[in-house]
């Protein structure tokens, strides 16, 4: 009975897919064209913070992806803010999270639902 409640636990505790496959690949490009310079093309940070792990998205630091996606849509990049289209912040987005252990689904990410979302973000890579 305890490796059932265990599991139940565990996928309980998974993070929901929030992006599809082909919006993650498509944000490797525009990560790579556009926040690698600052964030490296590892994602573990640089003149920029880290974007992955731990030290970017803890469980204490309460994170949403609403407020991550609202500082990298009104922010970034850095030095022409807002420069990108929707669809390619949606996919830097769906990259940053997949780096994160968030699988892809079968919904795309949407812009406006993704500046109010209230999901946690929490990395799954230690």
């Amino acid at each position: 009975m305890a490796l059932i409640l265990s599991a139940m636990g565990a996928a309980a505790a998974a993070p929901p897919a929030l992006f599809t496959a082909a919006q993650a690949a498509s944000g490797a490009t525009v990560f790579a064209q556009n926040c690698a310079m600052c964030h490296g093309a590892d994602l573990k940070g640089g003149a920029g913070p880290s974007l992955v792990g731990q030290s970017f998205a803890s469980a204490a630091n309460k994170y949403t992806i609403g407020a991550i996606f609202s500082e990298i849509a009104e922010q970034m990049p850095a030095g022409q803010p807002g420069s990108l289209t929707h669809d390619q912040y949606t996919a830097a987005l769906a990259y940053i999270l997949s780096k994160n252990g968030y699988p892809a689904g079968s919904t795309a990410l949407d812009y406006n639902a993704s500046l109010g979302s209230s999901v946690p973000l929490v990395s799954q890579v230690k």
